[in-house]
């Protein structure tokens, strides 16, 4: 009888869909891709990201995290900082003086339900905004921390209130006490000042002072003829705004106005008008004065209250002012369009496109997108605002993606173009799919923006200038079985996150019932080339992610989903490294940290027939070729006909019976282990004769190897599968 093989020379990922790619895998969990051989590697884990293996520090008791960011500032010496949030406040993890801190800079902030997501970050060259829906959106501005003490007394300077609140407190002019009557224009003697009235007199001739009439409000001489008391009426308005450190201006004050009467017989002085200005909230750098022309009823333009520029205070301190600048001096006009406070005090989402900052309106406005000013984040206009579609539904997370930004909606996605000055159009690219995880959205290069919806992972691809168009597709359609397991309505917590260090997109998920995340789903970008013919998918188990991003050299930093606990060993707190120490983590036994349990890995290949699933076969022998050193153990497992109780089970040494064994990259010390390079060894396990339609193989271990691809030598008589079970 002939012996026949069947050999893949590279093992697939995960594809759950029946029937399965011979190459592609049942089960292919923590593994991720050896750059060497393109094989599935075991080496994969997570650790602490703290100070001291010995202790919990800087973290103390922190709970589950649900929102994480990563603020970098690269061009200002590759400088980072970790914004979390826990318990309720969100802390900063930075580094002074070579240790590890953790900072709470806001307290009291809003805690997600179980079915909500944590808030969204949204880094900027001024500092990351932060929004939640619920809480007043706010900035965070990185700073250089030289030592604890630093960063404490710089905490009010770096966090504050984003938007302005609304219009400032209205300018305090004080009433202006005109001079009686004077010789030819001499300097008079001073007015009795009382009632919060001050006399600041201006000549309004060159004899009098140098540059004289060249400065001053109001009438110099009283020539009227025609007013009944005599008198001549001057009559003024004032408005101030704050700029805020983003180079944004507020909105203006309401018109502060200041009116007197010379006597019959005045002439020869002008007027300076004193006030107070307000102060700006926090953030405020600079203070704009405006000012109208003489409005008052003996002028030629009575009743103009428009406002024209005279003064830019430069900082937020001084209160006092004074203004002398003459009508023919003063500047331009305030802006057509007015500015208004921010929009959107409970927004969900923000996004930067084309200079502008965009905000979806929060619960309340759900279909209303808000727009800033180019280049002038905090500055909205009044009109500057975009009303979507009812048929939509709300905004379910913003995302901008070179020349488009994507609006993800509750049932579909829109397209966002154009500019500030031009206007911009709403274009609908789907009707159908959506996100459902803002959380889980990633730009995946050389692939789109990828993200989950309701019946899968799918990606915007395309939209690049050059005639490009935008299309939504399914990466998953072989894991739908995986999807379904998602619990439907905690889907808002799931987690993505795409390293171009490891070249892979993670995406963690709740399933099976479970409040948390606690299965991964990896997309190995290397094998997309490939996704013909291989699954580019695996699964991750036993990462418990709150929440994940990455550094700026594509490390993936997550908080820890369960936090501190109170009682028990297993309390895990603040940030982790996934990375490839074989750990899940550390654990407190008698108040002493250690390494938890190595992650168990798994690959189970695909339901194999031959491609004739009437024949019975016989495998007599799976050889798996793996990369390894040392002697790790492996379990292996032989099941048909899809059962999942296995015809044989049996545990052995990853090793060549004729080599020696080697120590391992974790247990060879240097300068003492003889450590060497992984050699290629051929592991052939008997299926002692198993006659089955269909066949697979799983391979478990703890320890380091690398699964590069197998073979099956097998055999037929050219037996049928029999007819099924006769029914009674």
């Amino acid at each position: 009888m002939k012996q026949n093989v069947f050999q893949t020379a590279l093992a697939g990922g995960v594809e759950t869909k029946l029937p399965q790619t011979p190459q592609n895998a049942g089960r292919a969990e923590n593994l991720t891709i050896d750059k060497t051989t393109g094989g599935w590697r075991t080496r994969i884990g997570y650790e602490p990201f703290m100070a001291s293996p010995t202790s919990w520090s800087p973290f103390s008791a922190t709970g589950p995290v649900y929102s994480l960011h990563c603020a970098q500032a690269l061009a200002a010496g590759a400088r980072q900082h970790l914004l979390y949030e826990a318990d309720g406040n969100l802390h900063l993890l930075y580094e002074a003086s070579g240790i590890d801190r953790v900072l709470t800079i806001a307290s009291n902030r809003n805690i997600p339900a179980p079915t909500e997501a944590g808030s969204w970050y949204t880094t900027t060259a001024y500092g990351t905004i932060i929004t939640n829906g619920v809480d007043r959106p706010i900035i965070v501005r990185p700073w250089p921390l030289a030592s604890y003490t630093d960063a404490i007394n710089t905490i009010s300077q770096c966090v504050r209130s984003f938007g302005f609140d609304g219009l400032p407190t209205p300018v305090d002019v004080r009433n202006v006490k005109p001079y009686p009557a004077p010789s030819g224009g001499s300097f008079p003697a001073p007015k009795a000042s009382g009632n919060g009235a001050v006399t600041l007199w201006c000549p309004a001739a060159g004899n009098a002072i140098p540059d004289g009439g060249k400065w001053g409000l109001g009438f110099a001489n009283n020539t009227a003829t025609g007013n009944a008391d005599g008198d001549k009426e001057a009559l003024f308005g004032w408005s101030c705004s704050f700029i805020s450190d983003t180079g944004s201006e507020g909105p203006t004050s309401t018109l502060s106005s200041v009116k007197w009467a010379l006597d019959s017989g005045a002439e020869g002085f002008r007027h300076a008008c004193a006030m107070t200005l307000p102060l700006g909230p926090p953030g405020t750098v600079a203070r704009k004065v405006y000012r109208t022309t003489n409005y008052g009823a003996d002028f030629v333009s009575p009743g103009d209250t428009t406002l024209y520029f005279i003064d830019l205070v430069r900082n937020n301190v001084e209160e006092t002012f004074f203004d002398a600048v003459a009508t023919a001096n003063l500047g331009q006009p305030a802006p057509e369009i007015a500015t208004g406070p921010l929009p959107a005090p409970s927004a969900r989402f923000s996004a930067l496109f084309n200079g502008c900052l965009f905000l979806d309106g929060g619960i309340t406005q759900s279909t209303t997108l808000f727009y800033s000013t180019v280049g002038l984040m905090e500055q909205f206009a009044f009109d500057a605002y975009i009303e979507l579609s009812a048929e939509g539904g709300g905004i379910t997370a913003l995302f901008s993606n070179y020349n488009t930004l994507l609006v993800f909606r509750e049932n579909g996605i829109d397209i966002v173009q154009g500019d500030y000055t031009n206007g911009f159009t709403v274009t609908p690219l789907s009707n159908s799919v959506t996100c459902r995880a803002p959380h889980s959205i990633a730009t995946v290069p050389g692939l789109g923006v990828c993200f989950l919806a309701v019946d899968g992972v799918y990606a915007v691809v395309g939209g690049l200038s050059g005639g490009a168009v935008n299309e939504v597709i399914n990466l998953t359609v072989p894991q739908d079985d995986i999807i379904e397991r998602i619990t439907p309505d905690l889907m808002a917590k799931a987690q993505g996150v795409f390293s171009e260090k490891l070249r892979e997109y993670h995406l963690y998920v709740p399933v099976d019932g479970s409040d948390r995340p606690n299965l991964g789903l990896v997309l190995h970008v290397d094998r997309l080339s490939m996704a013909d013919t291989l699954s580019a998918w695996t699964t991750r188990v036993g990462f418990p992610v709150g929440a994940a991003t990455t550094l700026y050299d594509g490390t993936i930093i997550f908080g820890h989903n369960t936090g501190a606990e109170t009682g028990g060993n297993d309390s895990q707190r603040g940030l982790f490294v996934i990375s490839g120490k074989r750990a899940l983590g550390m654990v407190s036994v008698n108040d002493t940290l250690i390494y938890t349990l190595p992650p168990t890995s798994a690959y189970r290949s695909a339901w194999w027939s031959a491609g004739d699933p009437q024949l019975q076969k016989q495998v007599s022998y799976v050889t798996v070729w793996v990369l390894t050193t040392g002697k790790p153990l492996v379990t292996m497992r032989h099941y048909k006909d899809f059962s999942l109780v296995p015809t044989v089970e049996q545990t052995y040494h990853a090793q060549s019976p004729d080599a020696a064994s080697q120590p391992t990259l974790d247990t060879a010390i240097l300068g003492q282990g003889d450590y060497r390079e992984e050699r290629l060894v051929p592991l052939r396990f008997s299926v002692a004769h198993m006659s089955a339609a269909w066949f697979c193989f799983e391979l478990e271990t703890t320890e380091d190897i690398t699964i590069v691809g197998y073979e099956y030598e097998w055999t037929s008589k050219g037996t049928r599968v029999v007819a099924g079970v006769r029914a009674i």
